[in-house]
């Protein structure tokens, strides 16, 4: 029923509700725990990096003794830091406790701290971390502004901030057509339907994350690190990366056929290439 009522907003071109919102995501991962993170660790840099990587890299660089991960899901981020800092102190923090399940049971060998908790009222000391971190979790927040405090809040002065972010493509991609395609497949059925973007819509240009950034306390300006993930991929990993997306992943049996057929067809020349425009942001308070 959560993912009901945000998903009847959607198709009839009405705007959620935050709480819609927050309910729908919670629901999402309640269904399909570790699914993001499935999808994600098919994907890598030029230089064989997943994501994951990219983010554990900059957080492992500054040595912190301790690392916060915020929406932490089943803990791939906090896998990929402790590997780097077998010694590191880490936390996580998500909404759903299915996902921190997953979580946990990737450490059961050591002390971690897991708490099922929202971004925007993190349960912990100021200045607790002296690394904070997130994957793919900030554009899911429709005020981001109240997290992004929080991050501040419970960073230490001199602690390192990074986080991954969804970036536009520079031209259409194999990827951008068929979601467009998709999404012109979903209007057929539901004419009022129109692609949603859950959080705030400033988290896609540098100055607005800039801006969203000194708004929480951030003194200084953050460094961006733009690049791609890809990988080669077929029908089966493709219908596998498009049913895990928000809303995509949430439609009913007969629409959710029509658009695995498409999805098929795309991929049955076996020349689709599957790439993600990602953008790191970092900075030191």
């Amino acid at each position: 029923m959560r993912e009901k009522s945000f998903m009847d907003a959607i198709l009839h071109g009405v705007a959620p509700t935050n709480e819609q919102i927050a309910a729908y995501l919670n629901a999402f991962h309640h269904r399909v725990p570790g699914v993001t993170s499935e999808v994600m660790l098919g994907l890598r840099t030029t230089d064989g990096r997943t994501s994951y990587d990219v983010v554990a890299d900059r957080i492992a660089a500054a040595q912190p003794a301790e690392a916060l991960d915020i929406g932490c899901g089943n803990g791939e981020l906090l896998a990929a830091i402790r590997t780097r800092s077998p010694q590191i102190a880490l936390a996580g923090v998500d909404l759903s406790a299915e996902e921190l399940t997953l979580a946990a049971a990737r450490f059961t060998e050591t002390k971690i701290d897991l708490r099922v908790a929202s971004a925007s009222a993190l349960p912990y000391r100021d200045g607790a971390f002296a690394a904070v971190a997130a994957h793919l979790v900030f554009m899911l927040i429709p005020q981001v502004d109240a997290a992004l405090r929080e991050a501040h809040r419970v960073l230490a002065p001199g602690g390192t901030f990074a986080f991954l972010l969804p970036r536009r493509p520079k031209q259409s991609t194999n990827l951008t057509e068929l979601l467009a395609a998709l999404s012109r497949k979903i209007a057929v059925r539901y004419p009022e339907f129109s692609p949603f973007a859950i959080g705030d819509r400033a988290l896609f240009e540098r100055f607005g994350i800039a801006d969203l950034l000194g708004r929480a306390g951030f003194p200084a300006l953050p460094t961006f690190d733009d690049f791609e993930v890809r990988a080669a991929v077929d029908g089966e990993w493709l219908w596998k990366a498009i049913s895990g997306r928000y809303i995509l992943g949430s439609l009913d049996d007969e629409l959710t056929a029509e658009l695995r057929a498409i999805v098929a067809a795309a991929a049955a020349n076996g020349r689709f290439d599957y790439r993600e425009s990602l953008r790191l942001v970092s900075m030191v308070r």
